[in-house]
């Protein structure tokens, strides 16, 4: 994937130096954030803001989301008015977030479902990881999604590991 555009969902702690690596490598980076303060800042550092989730997602390639839990992630991702719902067909999005493998697995199939690419890829290293680059990325999914990925990873950090799926839907067992 040359040169994708980005969208940030999520530029707290972890988000908002993540989106900030990104812009400054060359990424077109567009951000939002439940608090707009939040995502404002950045706007020096190259990112565009958005006033809403589906207005940051218009257009992008990938969107990664790094919201604090599971039920915000369910909340601004899912639903006829969520994020996936305004994503394109074809794009990916990528969960960042610390999330119960529930919540994973309903916005893999939620994604799948809308034509998008999803994959569940917390990160380890805090606040001083995410300003450094290197993350330890732990991502699962569809092994030539994170290939597609890989110069997005390399601001970001390193993948530890990708889980092989053969397609974006997950089934429960």
């Amino acid at each position: 994937m040359n040169n994708p555009t980005i969208a940030v969902i999520g530029t707290g702690i972890m988000g908002a130096p993540m989106a900030g690596r990104l812009a400054e490598a060359g990424f077109k980076v567009t951000a939002w954030n439940r608090t707009s303060d939040k995502a404002s800042v950045l706007q020096a550092r190259g990112v565009v803001t958005a006033d809403n989730a589906v207005d940051a997602v218009d257009g992008a390639d990938v969107v990664i989301c790094m919201l604090s839990s599971g039920p915000v992630c369910e909340k601004v991702l899912m639903g006829d008015d969520g994020v996936i719902a305004a994503m394109k067909p074809g794009s990916i999005l990528l969960v960042m977030s610390s999330i119960p493998v529930e919540t994973a697995i309903a916005l893999a199939n939620a994604a799948s479902d809308r034509g998008v690419a999803c994959l569940d890829a917390p990160v380890s290293g805090g606040e001083k990881g995410a300003r450094d680059g290197t993350l330890a990325i732990m991502a699962g999914g569809d092994a030539a999604v994170v290939d597609r990925l890989r110069p997005v990873f390399a601001c970001l950090g390193r993948v530890m590991r990708a889980a092989v799926q053969k397609s974006a839907t997950v089934a429960a067992e």
